[in-house]
């Protein structure tokens, strides 16, 4: 009976230590699985911070942009007739210098609260960007619509250009 005993025991000894072996084995495969499944989330937790971060920096932007628009002013002119005299004051006080000509202009009529006027010029490159530049700062917001520049003359004279360029303006309806 003793032997019995002893060959009992040794065997359930032996199932236990299969068991544990088995368990060990087990439990090893699912901690890899858990740990590739954290390192997984982790990576996706790292990506949304990253996007959160992305757009709280461009909701911040959108902010900020939109403060500066609502800050922006737009002067209407007064009259069409108004905007077509502003334009062509700086044009003339530009020409007294032979430094730009006009070689047409032609007013567009009002389409939905905005005037226009076509003009082509002729003359110095550095006196063109300084009627631009004059013209961003008239006391009408004006915004130039569309604009090509090429060279002039025959031979081409370097510093010399033709411009067609057309101005727009909002005009106050009253």
């Amino acid at each position: 009976m003793n032997d019995n005993k002893v060959t009992i025991i040794g065997f359930l000894f032996l199932v236990l230590c299969l068991g544990l072996v088995g368990g060990v084995w087990y439990l090893d495969g699912r901690l890899r699985e858990l740990r590739a499944e954290y390192d997984q989330l982790e990576q996706r937790r790292a990506n949304l911070v990253q996007d959160r971060d992305n757009l709280r920096a461009q909701a911040r932007e959108f902010r900020e942009a939109f403060a500066t628009l609502e800050a922006f002013n737009v002067r209407a002119a007064t009259s069409e007739m108004d905007f077509y005299a502003q334009i062509q004051q700086e044009i003339e006080r530009h020409s007294r210098n032979n430094e730009i000509a006009i070689i047409s202009a032609h007013q567009n009529p009002v389409v939905a609260g905005r005037g226009s006027q076509s003009l082509v010029l002729r003359g110095n490159y550095y006196a063109f960007m300084r009627i631009l530049a004059a013209w961003r700062n008239l006391n009408t917001t004006v915004r130039v619509a569309q604009l090509s520049v090429s060279i002039s003359g025959n031979p081409p004279v370097l510093g010399e250009i033709q411009a067609s360029v057309t101005l727009e303006a909002i005009i106050n309806p009253n």
